[in-house]
């Protein structure tokens, strides 16, 4: 019996040895993404909060000296925070897998 328990033992003790260095690059590449889509969001936001000026060509003139922002600006600041919530849920999806493997 108990040369049974040592067997099963050594067993587990060299299959947990074996999927360490395996749980550690797994770890490391996760780490690594979450780095790299933080940045990705980072850089979304920067995009989106310098987007916010309109590009020539995006405000109509309207009677009486005014102006409007004209429709392909609102589509831009639309994509810009699509950009911005993309990254957000990838952070998020990194972050979860770096969790997962801790």
């Amino acid at each position: 019996m108990r040369t049974f328990l040592v067997g099963v033992l050594f067993t587990f003790a060299a299959t947990a040895l074996a999927q360490e260095p395996d749980r550690h690059a797994a770890l490391a590449r996760a780490y690594d993404e979450v780095l790299s889509a933080r940045a990705v969001l980072q850089e979304a936001e920067a995009a989106r909060e310098k987007g916010v000026e309109p590009l020539p060509g995006e405000r109509l003139g309207t009677a009486g000296d005014y102006s409007r922002l004209a429709p392909v600006y609102w589509e831009r600041q639309e994509r810009l925070e699509k950009d911005v919530e993309s990254a957000r849920a990838r952070l998020d999806e990194a972050l979860a897998r770096w969790n997962a493997l801790r």
